[in-house]
């Protein structure tokens, strides 16, 4: 796969453990003539600011100029600021729900940071994520506000959401200190084929004692597949994401029955293959035998892996246009009928983006289901045209759809 020597030189960099090879590379990008502005501008795209400056202050800080040193060490430096800020509203809000009685489970965040890749500040974080029961929204909405943050949702889903309609996430923001947090449920998380069984992930939850507080995530094989299916909602267009899960099975023990178990459970088998397969082909994460010659053997899998490959390289782009974009949901799923079924629901199924493009009375929120078809036509046409813009220059959708 050839890559621009900019990008090439972040993904060198999108490890925390570098070999002789990837430390000669990174010398001999820097050697050459090189877009400073672009390789800013890619590690910031891909959340890999602290793994960019680490590496390349290490493997060849001797090549550069002050100012590009500089440049990195700023990126590298807000990333950890945002983060610690982030650790520390992790801690009050977790003693929040609990002193409320609300079974909250924190997961990717600064939590993934510390069991990725061993630091807090090694990872970009731009958001809390926390997952509860549907039925404890409403009390999670009325906490939330009580600790000074504003929902970006309609306040009527908060007690619809059980039986009617759910937003993708309950997003609340804090404009005071600039933080954001997404609260999520088994009805929200709909790029699942079937809904979360909460209960049976909770049983399976590990404790992580960071910064002597004990904080509850979900095991490392339910993180995997959320991570998984998470970075296949958006067609894998981050690099840090696959770094996450090269990292993650590198860091931690993980049970890989279990972990396939529950994919298969969840009708995510391959989604969970493919996050692998390009943690593997991009980042020479070692998997077992097994899982390597079960995703070789998906003729599925490898499509997807070539299609988000050609993505990175700037010569496909499975996110632009409706027609690729199901092609892309189809052959994600385990099976074609099933992914008709769920292609058919996210096509119907309105999002926070869909009720803010056309405003419907109450009354009429039925009707989101013809608009939503429309918004997703007008916002990324049929897509049958071939051709693409260069990797940098793409357009890609930040759309949560």
């Amino acid at each position: 796969m050839k890559l621009r020597p900019e990008l090439e030189l972040v993904v060198c960099c999108a490890r925390i453990r570098l070999d002789p090879v990837h430390r000669d590379r990174i010398r001999e990008l820097l050697a050459g003539r090189l877009s400073w502005t672009e390789v800013m501008a890619t590690s910031i795209r891909h959340k890999l600011e602290p793994l960019v400056f680490e590496n390349v202050s290490a493997a060849a800080g001797d090549l550069l100029q002050p100012v590009e040193r500089e440049m990195l060490r700023a990126a590298a430096r807000d990333c950890g600021v945002s983060v610690l800020a982030l650790f520390h509203e992790l801690l009050r809000l977790s003693r929040l729900f609990d002193a409320a009685g609300i079974p909250a489970t924190s997961y990717k965040g600064p939590l993934l940071s510390w069991l990725a890749y061993g630091s807090l500040t090694r990872r970009a974080c731009v958001d809390l994520d926390i997952a509860v029961p549907q039925r404890h929204i409403p009390q999670a909405t009325s906490l939330m506000q009580a600790a000074g943050y504003s929902p970006g949702f309609d306040l009527g889903e908060a007690h619809d959401g059980r039986k009617h309609h759910a937003p993708g996430q309950y997003s609340f923001f804090c404009n005071e200190r600039m933080l954001s947090v997404e609260i999520h449920t088994e009805r929200t998380l709909r790029y699942f084929p079937i809904p979360l069984d909460f209960a049976e992930m909770q049983n399976r939850q590990i404790t992580v004692e960071l910064a002597g507080k004990q904080l509850r995530t979900f095991s490392i094989e339910d993180t995997l597949v959320l991570l998984c299916v998470h970075g296949a909602k958006h067609f894998w267009d981050r690099l840090g994401w696959i770094t996450d899960i090269a990292e993650l099975i590198q860091a931690q023990r993980v049970d890989w029955p279990q972990a396939l178990r529950i994919a298969r459970d969840l009708k995510s088998t391959r989604l969970l293959l493919l996050g692998l397969y390009l943690a593997q082909e991009l980042l020479e994460a070692p998997l077992p035998p097994s899982i390597q010659e079960q995703a070789g053997k998906d003729s599925n899998v490898r499509w997807l892996a070539d299609q988000v490959c050609g993505q990175l390289a700037g010569t496909a782009n499975p996110s632009t246009g409706v027609v690729r974009r199901a092609q892309f949901r189809l052959r994600s799923r385990d099976e074609f009928w099933e992914g008709v079924r769920h292609l058919l629901r996210l096509a119907t199924s309105p999002t926070e983006t869909d009720r803010q493009t056309v405003r419907l009375p109450r009354v009429l929120f039925p009707f989101y289901a013809l608009a939503r078809p429309w918004r997703l036509m007008r916002e990324y046409g049929l897509g049958l045209w071939r051709g693409v813009k260069s990797g940098h220059a793409a357009r890609v959708s930040r759309q949560r759809d």
